[in-house]
C-alpha cells in the first residue's frame, strides 16, 4: 500500500500551498498522482495556538486532485493563481 508524501509546502501569493504526491509500491511509468491543498493565510503572527500558517479551518481550504496531472495548471489558474505562481507550483511536481 502507498502513502501521500509532501513534496512542497509554502506560501504562494498569500495562500498556504501543500503539494503531495502519492507514492505507491508499484513504481510504474504512470504520471504521479498529486493532491494540492490551498488555504488562505490568516495573520500567522497573531496565532498564539501554535498552529502552522496553513492550519486554518477546513471550510476555507481548497483541495485539487487533478487527473491527469496536466490539468493541475488549469485548475490553479481557475482558483486565482497567477501564471507565474502556477508554473512555480506545477514545477514542484516530480517527473
Amino acid at each position: 500500500m502507498g502513502e501521500w508524501k509532501t513534496v512542497y509546502e509554502d506560501e504562494v501569493e498569500e495562500r498556504w500551498v501543500t503539494l503531495k504526491v502519492y507514492e505507491s509500491e508499484d513504481d510504474g511509468d504512470e504520471d504521479p498522482v498529486v493532491r494540492v491543498t490551498v488555504a488562505p493565510i490568516k495573520d500567522a503572527e497573531q496565532d498564539e495556538g501554535g498552529r502552522e500558517p496553513g492550519a486554518e479551518d477546513e471550510d476555507n481550504s481548497i483541495t485539487l486532485e487533478p487527473d491527469p496531472v496536466e490539468d493541475l495548471e488549469e485548475e490553479l489558474l481557475e482558483i486565482g493563481f497567477s501564471p507565474v505562481a502556477t508554473a512555480w507550483i506545477v514545477g514542484k511536481v516530480p517527473a
